[in-house]
């Protein structure tokens, strides 16, 4: 009798274990289709949105163009897609995107003026003769690969905080370096954005993480307070005198006075308020009609405000979030450590480029020239962005394929 009801309660365990692994199986693909889902509604949305635009510039040749960008980055997540993310845990290939990268960036910086572009101030585009591309914003998937590998080894090897954080801040510090060479502030704020992110989820002594934050937060305070208060004596250039009419506009509400990056702003939260709660419905915008500028690519979500109101905005904010959710419960539930971080990274990459985009917008945060994920126009952004869907979409695979 004991050795049957041995055997009994190894089947029940056996049935326990199965359906166990179904139900995790299921969780898998149905956070791979509501993915897939979410990223295909935010892009019909972007494609009315761009078409809103084209239509009353005449500007077809954008819409097409948007169009292409699309497919080019759907090709962009298959391949991730169905490469191993282990693979970026090779030798070889950190070595690769490391020197890679620096070699890239270097080239930016150093290369002759024929084929390195310059915009609204940044030396940041390489001319490829039928396109172009920013190379800054491309790399930022091989930064959070880079910066997984570091933080992974961390925890696994259960090296001291400080060493980590020291080995972090150098992956940091080297893309921070060069892009900053460029010009481009806004995209290094980015990736400092990424790499607190993805640094306050280790399992870092959390006080040590806490000081660190707050000793940053304090630094740009401070900062923040001298530049409004001192503008004039100091000689920062553009670089101040963005921050500067963000604080006057944030404090005193005088955006339209200023010319430039004030009257963008000024304009933006124009379109917000005159869109309400409803907005004045599709294709009847007016910001478009050249009030706004670069309302395609940074200021994009004040069209959309405009059109749609509030309720179709709020509608974008929840897709976003759910979409970092889908991608956060990913990296929680990888139980390969560099998975973990690799996912957390790009969901945080996303997040925090759509939190800073929206924030400009809204006046909430200085201008850094950071596109709005997936809906602005521009091929660079949206390609890396869907390479990274395609590595979540990997590691929820690779997930099931070892259940």
């Amino acid at each position: 009798m004991k050795i049957e009801n041995k055997s009994i309660y190894h089947q029940h365990n056996e049935i326990d274990e199965n359906i166990q692994k179904n139900i995790e199986n299921l969780r898998v693909r149905r956070r791979n289709r509501s993915i897939l889902l979410i990223v295909a509604i935010l892009v019909v949305l972007s494609i009315l949105n761009i078409l809103s635009v084209g239509f009353y510039k005449e500007d077809l040749f954008s819409v097409k163009r948007h169009l292409q960008i699309m497919c080019g980055s759907t090709v962009a997540a298959l391949i991730p897609m169905t490469l191993d993310y282990e693979i970026y845990r090779k030798p070889f290939m950190k070595l690769l995107l490391f020197l890679g990268s620096v070699g890239v960036l270097l080239f930016v910086i150093f290369g002759p003026g024929s084929i390195i572009k310059s915009v609204n101030g940044a030396r940041g585009w390489i001319n490829l003769g039928i396109t172009t591309i920013q190379p800054a914003e491309i790399l930022k998937i091989p930064f959070i690969i880079l910066l997984a590998n570091v933080l992974a080894k961390g925890e696994e090897k259960k090296l001291p905080a400080l060493t980590i954080f020291i080995n972090s801040l150098i992956v940091f510090g080297i893309f921070a370096v060069l892009i900053n060479e460029q010009n481009d502030l806004g995209t290094v704020i980015h990736y400092g954005a990424i790499y607190i992110f993805m640094f306050f989820l280790t399992k870092v002594d959390k006080k040590v993480v806490t000081g660190l934050v707050s000793a940053g937060v304090s630094t740009a305070v401070t900062a923040g307070y001298f530049i409004y208060k001192y503008s004039d004596k100091l000689s920062g250039g553009y670089k101040l005198e963005r921050i500067k009419i963000f604080l006057e506009g944030l404090f005193t509400d005088k955006y339209i006075g200023n010319a430039d990056i004030g009257y963008q702003v000024g304009q933006s939260l124009l379109a917000f308020g005159n869109g309400g709660l409803l907005g004045r419905s599709y294709g009847n915008g007016v910001q478009k009609y050249n009030y706004l500028p670069e309302i395609h690519t940074d200021f994009i979500m004040a069209l959309f405000g405009e059109e749609m109101g509030f309720i179709g905005v709020l509608i974008v904010i929840i897709l976003f979030f759910t979409l970092y959710n889908l991608i956060a419960e990913t990296g929680i539930s990888c139980k390969n450590v560099f998975g973990r971080y690799l996912a957390l990274g790009i969901g945080g990459y996303i997040i925090s480029q759509f939190l800073i985009n929206i924030f400009v917008a809204l006046g909430l945060l200085p201008v850094f020239g950071i596109p709005m994920p997936i809906f602005s126009y521009g091929g660079s952004s949206v390609i890396t962005i869907f390479a990274g869907i395609g590595i979540i979409l990997n590691i929820n695979k690779s997930m099931f394929d070892k259940k």
